[in-house]
């Protein structure tokens, strides 16, 4: 089976922080195998998703729910010699506050 590597961005995930919870996105790879690009897409986003630690963290509301997206998918000839599967850490980030200035 074919064996592909992903890189997803998280974005709008509201996560507890110290004082009150903030706005957060990440990076994040997958490797798969999966038969075709679509096959190893949905596989990605299932094992992010069900991320226990992730799920159990996550405090948006329904009207303003987390989005992921993928910046790259590749199809592999091999598993890399060091990477970590299925997922290989989520690297967060926070994301800036929306500007509230006018011109």
């Amino acid at each position: 089976m074919p064996k592909f590597s992903t890189l997803i961005h998280g974005c709008n995930f509201l996560l507890p922080t110290e004082g009150s919870p903030q706005k957060h996105g990440f990076y994040v790879c997958t490797f798969v195998e999966a038969a075709s690009v679509a096959d190893a897409q949905a596989a990605a986003l299932s094992l992010v998703r069900a991320n226990p630690k992730l799920r159990a963290t996550v405090q948006n509301p329904p009207d303003d729910p987390p989005r992921l997206e993928f910046e790259e998918v590749e199809q592999l000839a091999e598993w890399p010699a060091d990477c970590v599967r299925p997922l290989s850490g989520f690297s967060f980030y926070v994301e800036s506050a929306p500007s509230t200035r006018t011109a």
